[in-house]
């Protein structure tokens, strides 16, 4: 056996020895694994898989995880479709086009005696035909964020009005204003009674927790805003929060989050607005180029025929 197959065969032995040292946690204090079994018998922790551990660590990682996670951009999509159910169907028109393609090179290749095009072609068409199903899942998952993400924003003046005098809970005004918008996305989304089916378990506001205890809104809430991604579900969450918890006014916490998401939105109107002045000047340049060709052409015309002479 050469040196080379021994220090391979080391170099295996010794990473597995590192990784079954790392598994049984012996370099962990023993106090921390006592108080982490003793945290899962009481339902207090919950051991992770090891794909989320490595991801918690690693963000780029973690936001490829997140950007694969099939299921959750189907829940944030507000499609019904289970992950199977969407890789079965894209797995189908894939291999239809596949099958497709595949079937008019054959039938060319015996009426020709050569193929119409490359096999590889074939196989880029299904990888594309996959790729775009992928790519209208995550364009309705994004739309649907910042759809749910305006409507909250749009909301907050008037539940604040609503909720003044307490005669109104937060979860019914806001229930309440969303059959009033033009998208009805806030609106599903909050009477929408088979939420616990969706593929990212997460109960509205007001339901009945695990255990018989009713959840709160505002955590509610924020589970519903951390489970979609939509960043003003989360601010008003907290928002109600300061306000049961710290006898705060809901108008003042309500309109003062209003107003800091308009001056948000106003900040980044005025960046789009300073982005679009350089843009603008591309298309307004290439309007000159037909122009130049149209001078230009007869003097290098002209030219071409005197030279070529």
């Amino acid at each position: 056996m050469s040196n080379v197959v021994l220090a391979a065969l080391a170099a295996v032995i010794g990473a597995g020895w590192v990784a079954a040292l790392w598994y049984l946690r012996i370099t962990t204090h023993p106090a921390v694994l006592s108080w982490e079994r003793l945290a899962r018998m009481r339902g207090l922790s919950v051991k992770r898989p090891l794909g989320e551990r490595v991801s918690a660590r690693l963000p780029l990682l973690r936001r490829l995880q997140a950007e694969t996670d099939i299921g959750r951009l189907l829940t944030i999509a507000g499609q019904a479709q289970s992950p199977s159910a969407w890789l079965l169907r894209t797995g189908a028109l894939s291999g239809t086009t596949l099958a497709a393609l595949l079937l008019l090179d054959e039938v060319t290749l015996l009426a020709n005696g050569r193929l119409a095009f490359p096999l590889g072609l074939s196989l880029l068409a299904a990888a594309a035909v996959a790729a775009l199903s992928y790519v209208r899942v995550r364009n309705r998952a994004r739309l649907r964020q910042q759809t749910l993400d305006r409507a909250v924003a749009d909301s907050l003046p008037h539940v604040a009005v609503m909720t003044y005098h307490h005669r109104v809970p937060v979860s019914e005004a806001l229930l309440i204003f969303s059959r009033c918008q033009r998208n009805p996305a806030l609106h599903q989304l909050l009477a929408d009674p088979a939420w616990e089916e969706m593929s990212l378990p997460a109960r509205l506001p007001g339901e009945v927790a695990e255990g018989g205890r009713p959840e709160s809104t505002a955590t509610g809430y924020e589970r519903v805003g951390r489970a979609l991604g939509v960043p003003m579900l989360l601010a008003l969450g907290s928002a109600v929060r300061r306000v049961n918890e710290r006898g705060l006014s809901s108008q003042e916490v309500l309109t003062g989050l209003a107003r800091a998401t308009y001056s948000e939105r106003l900040v980044q109107a005025r960046v789009a607005a300073a982005q679009a002045k350089t843009l603008i000047v591309v298309p307004m340049g290439l309007m000159i180029v037909p122009v130049l060709i149209l001078i230009g052409a007869p003097l290098i015309a002209s030219l071409a025929g005197v030279f070529g002479r």
